[in-house]
């Protein structure tokens, strides 16, 4: 079923955009959606209230039920899109993928912890463009309750590498694991970030596929009370073992010319939470992007338990 809905999927997409002047009128379309969803006053709760209907209508799979698309081994596509436009997109993707179903729950929260070296060479070597270049962080799941220390290796084919062991709770697991991903670099690393969000978690397993969508976004200091929050968008990550446009969701997206964008959630963090202290320029052009979608949703703090 899935297949039939893919191909019908590409067939609508390749018959509604054959002209450069349908291109331009969906283009303003957009725009114009755009502008009328920015004015939209959308809360953590109003959101949630209006995903739930639509999230009931994918077929659901469980943690155990994928093989095909585990994808610790992948490249990937990240897109930004404006909070409001969630429920829509959901609806739109409901005959590709399953939702994973935790608890007879289906958006997931996630806390992060990552980690740096004193100098945060790890976001600098991302900032000043380094090819070969690792992220760690100690991942909670809280509908699970489980933790993970995960090792994100990024090569030079741009493919995302994730290596990572449950944690027991023991003060010291964990350092032989890095020490092995990352050799003597690891030697010196600390908590530098919090960080957290919701993720409603898609896959398609005929196309080998993930689909992660992580909203309502938080980032705080290692030596603050206070988060940073930001309510005004979502980011979408296409998770695939080979990068292929085939995918109905870059189908969508293309039909909708928007575009895949260079994102780290940990070097966004980095450049927010420690902007007077270090270089962004490299990413201004997201900070920009994130600003203006939160316009009428600014950054807002708000204490710690």
């Amino acid at each position: 079923m899935m297949n039939y809905a893919h191909n019908k999927l590409l067939h609508s997409v390749e018959g509604r955009f054959k002209s450069r002047y349908e291109q331009r009128i969906n283009a303003q379309n957009a725009n114009n959606l755009h502008r009328s969803v920015s004015s939209l006053v959308t809360t953590p709760d109003t959101i949630e209230s209006l995903l739930v209907p639509e999230l009931q209508h994918f077929q659901c799979h469980g943690l155990d039920d994928l093989k095909n698309a585990k994808l610790m081994n992948r490249v990937d596509s990240k897109f930004i899109l404006p909070i409001a436009f969630l429920p829509k997109l959901l609806n739109q993707l409901t005959h590709f993928y399953t939702i994973l179903e935790i608890n007879n729950n289906r958006i997931s929260t996630y806390h992060n912890q990552y980690f740096d070296t004193p100098s945060m060479a790890l976001y600098k070597d991302h900032h000043n463009g380094k090819l070969n270049r690792y992220k760690v962080r100690r991942r909670h799941y809280v509908d699970t309750d489980t933790q993970f220390l995960e090792v994100k290796f990024k090569n030079n084919q741009k493919r995302t590498l994730k290596s990572r062991i449950q944690l027991t709770g023991h003060s010291d697991e964990g350092s032989e694991f890095v020490e092995q991903q990352m050799g003597n670099i690891s030697s010196n690393l600390q908590v530098n970030q919090h960080s957290g969000y919701r993720r409603i978690a898609l896959a398609n397993e005929a196309q080998a596929e993930r689909l992660t969508i992580d909203f309502n976004l938080w980032y705080q200091h290692n030596q603050s009370t206070e988060k940073l929050t930001l309510p005004g968008f979502f980011i979408a990550e296409l998770k695939q073992a080979k990068k292929s446009k085939r995918s109905p969701f870059y189908q969508l997206m293309s039909a909708n010319n928007i575009f895949p964008l260079a994102f780290s959630k940990y070097c966004i963090g980095c450049a927010l939470l420690y902007k007077s202290s270090i270089k962004t320029n490299r990413f201004k052009p997201i900070l920009s992007r994130i600003e203006k979608l939160n316009l009428h949703q600014p950054f807002t703090t708000f204490m710690s338990n």
